[in-house]
């Protein structure tokens, strides 16, 4: 198991906690990458998860290249991936893993129901920022006890034919669930199972995302060579959202926007990413107009387009890499207009 940190211990030990007790000790490992990590976190860490291996690492190597470096610390046939700011329920390891372990080997990876921690209620309007916004605009706002609806994170990850990535039934009320859920797109890398061949075989996770899209990107390169995702239902998490990270703000719109470009660069048809890049220049236009809510900062939008040169040679030399011939893009992008 791959558990990720960023400066946030309190919430990394609760996580630990939660995962040692998915079974006997020695039944499992646990790799925890703490990135920028500092001395006495580590030694706390240590300390108090002796069974754990620890990798400090100097600098903020971001989320792709910290399961990477976890991955490849790790033994194991298969690889359980959880954030530091989500708990496990009961069974959540041994359900994703006995589903997959006993699954054909074109599926790759089994993906969990991953809950909001907490209760809410619908937003009245005057919420601010504090508010999540669900895919059609409804608001919720987190509640102080616990007489509120529980809300769904996500059950795995979709993609639009914009590719545009987001989490599948994000703030579905727990009880609206379907009880049978559909293999989704992908996974998300916040919960998920995955086959260790399966990673390797599609080059692992990619560094140069740093953070957000990662997840996407690895699954769309799985469906291109083939494989496929279950969902489990009954594997369940608990998520603090935006615990280690905020959901929203300058980082996160940047991010999202190049790797956006970058993940369809690299894996969709010519169709897919003339849309992509079509889309993202009339978003430019709009917000250097002020017209209709600016995503980005005239500065960000000067520093993606420092980053474009760059960022496209990069994305188009792993494309040839990849060698994913039209059938099999337009295999998986028909799964996108179901």
């Amino acid at each position: 198991m791959v558990v990720v940190d960023w400066k946030r211990p309190d919430l990394t030990c609760r996580c630990l906690r939660s995962l040692l007790e998915q079974g006997p000790e020695g039944e499992f490992e646990i790799v925890l990458v703490m990135n920028e990590a500092d001395a006495p976190s580590v030694a706390s860490l240590r300390a108090e998860f002796p069974s754990v291996v620890v990798l400090p690492q100097a600098t903020n190597t971001g989320f792709a290249t910290a399961v990477d470096i976890g991955v490849a610390a790790s033994r194991g046939s298969v690889v359980v991936l959880l954030n530091n700011d989500a708990v496990a329920l009961p069974g959540f390891v041994e359900s994703l893993v006995s589903v997959l372990e006993s699954a054909p080997a074109e599926v790759a990876a089994t993906v969990p129901t991953v809950l909001l921690e907490g209760t809410f209620a619908p937003a009245d309007g005057d919420d601010g920022d504090e508010a999540l916004v669900g895919l059609a605009g409804e608001r919720w706002i987190r509640r102080d006890d616990d007489q509120g609806v529980r809300l769904v994170n996500g059950t795995g990850v979709e993609m639009t034919p914009d590719g545009n990535g987001h989490d599948r039934h994000w703030l579905t009320p727990v009880d609206e669930l379907p009880e049978e859920l559909d293999a989704p797109f992908g996974f998300s890398g916040g919960a998920a199972a995955i086959r260790r061949t399966s990673l390797d075989a599609v080059g692992g996770f990619d560094p140069s995302l740093f953070m957000y899209y990662e997840d996407l990107d690895v699954s769309w390169r799985l469906r291109l060579a083939g494989f496929e995702m279950l969902s489990v239902p009954d594997a369940v998490v608990l998520h603090r959202h935006a615990g280690s990270s905020s959901s929203s703000g300058d980082l996160v719109r940047f991010q999202s926007m190049r790797n956006r470009l970058a993940v369809v660069l690299r894996n969709g048809s010519w169709p897919v990413v003339a849309r992509v890049a079509l889309r993202t220049l009339v978003r430019a236009g709009k917000d250097a107009l002020g017209a209709g809510g600016r995503q980005l900062s005239t500065r960000q939008w000067a520093r993606l387009l420092r980053q474009l040169p760059a960022l496209t040679w990069n994305a188009v030399r792993l494309r040839r890499r990849d060698a994913v011939g039209r059938a099999a893009r337009a295999r998986v992008e028909a799964l996108l207009r179901r």
